[in-house]
């Protein structure tokens, strides 16, 4: 069973003849949850309230409690005291004593981004002794290599570009329009091509020590995804790509995931991505998994329940009773095992597995 956050490929069927949604009474949280590219979309519906206050009805005051307490708890903090300007008293013009300071209230302030150079120098020392003996000895201070060379680009100025373009979808002409509201002129082009100098230079080298570790794995999990790239060299907007993903497993020390675009989904894509890897493979039934050299397959419960979820009658309010249904039902026992497994050791796990699960497989082989 794939673990929550594993995307997978959209399922097939008669979706549009009856509810689309996989959810069940008894489907444990997070095993509905196939496909991470459905996430923007899934996240639009939800409400984000301001965190809750506490009324004090008799003083008619807000009370910090619960929720803000525990949202503020991380923030760095910062006293702002108002001072009594006028500090004499309004009836004798006596000089008034401190007595005491009364809290008011907590705001959360946000500081603007700003943008400065930084002009890199470094020092250069000479040895006076040796200049002396007509032997000139110079030593300069080592300073870190540039980002992209022969760029202004830094490494904060490149990560933030990213940041906003992938984490938060930000596309790279609005991003000139934030660069110049702040004080810099700095063209799209000029952040697409520090964007593509830092893949190449800095993270390319570590996805690619994370493919060797990932392969090195024993368990792996993978899955393939529809995707359509607009004005693609060679191929026409309607054509479909595909992202694969990569993952060790749910327990694995190395937790690893990889992406990997490729242009179409045929078995050689996963064959030239998993050479070396000797283990087993977790995946759907898709026939481009099963005969990749030195792996084992191993098939994924959520995907087979899904075929149970789309044969179930359409117009019927209780499926309950239903072939199908009964189909759901077993694949629903195993998650609810697998759910309360999940925290165990391995060797528990396996030695619960045989105790709980043989049974539900046995029966649903036997159905």
């Amino acid at each position: 069973m794939l673990p929550p956050s594993y995307s997978s490929a959209a399922a097939n069927g008669y979706k549009g003849q009856g509810k689309s949604s996989e959810k069940t009474a008894s489907l444990p949280v997070g095993v509905e949850q196939l496909s991470i590219f459905d996430e923007a979309e899934a996240a639009a519906s939800r409400t984000a309230p301001e965190p809750t206050t506490q009324q004090i009805q008799s003083y008619q005051r807000k009370k910090q409690v619960g929720e803000r307490a525990e949202l503020l708890q991380d923030l760095p903090r910062e006293k702002q005291l108002f001072q009594v300007q006028d500090r004499c008293c309004d009836v004798c013009h006596s000089e008034l004593v401190l007595v005491g300071e009364e809290f008011v209230r907590t705001e959360v302030e946000f500081i603007p981004a700003r943008v400065q150079a930084i002009d890199v120098y470094r020092e250069t020392l000479e040895c006076r002794t040796c200049r002396k003996a007509d032997k000139p000895q110079m030593k300069k201070a080592t300073t870190p290599a540039p980002v992209i060379q022969h760029s202004i680009a830094s490494s904060s100025s490149v990560a933030w570009v990213m940041y906003q373009k992938f984490v938060n979808s930000m596309p790279l002409y609005r991003q000139e329009k934030e660069w110049k509201s702040i004080g810099l002129d700095l063209s799209r082009a000029t952040m697409a091509n520090w964007m593509i100098a830092a893949t190449r230079d800095w993270l390319k080298p570590l996805v690619n020590r994370l493919h060797e570790l990932l392969v090195q794995e024993r368990y792996l999990h993978a899955d393939e995804t529809p995707l359509q790239v607009m004005n693609e060299k060679g191929r026409k907007n309607t054509t479909s790509s595909y992202m694969w993903i990569y993952s060790s497993g749910q327990q694995s020390t190395r937790p690893i995931r990889i992406f990997e675009y490729q242009p179409g989904r045929g078995a050689k894509y996963p064959q030239a991505f998993l050479k070396g890897f000797k283990g087993y493979l977790h995946s759907d039934a898709y026939s481009g998994y099963a005969n990749l050299t030195g792996t084992i397959s191993c098939l994924c419960w959520a995907h087979l329940r899904r075929k149970f979820v789309e044969a179930l009658p359409p117009e019927a309010n209780i499926p309950e009773g239903t072939l199908a249904s009964e189909g759901v039902a077993y694949c629903n026992k195993l998650f609810e095992v697998e759910a309360q497994l999940a925290s165990h050791p391995p060797e528990e796990r396996k030695e619960q597995r045989l105790v709980q699960e043989k049974p539900v497989l046995d029966a649903f082989w036997s159905w």
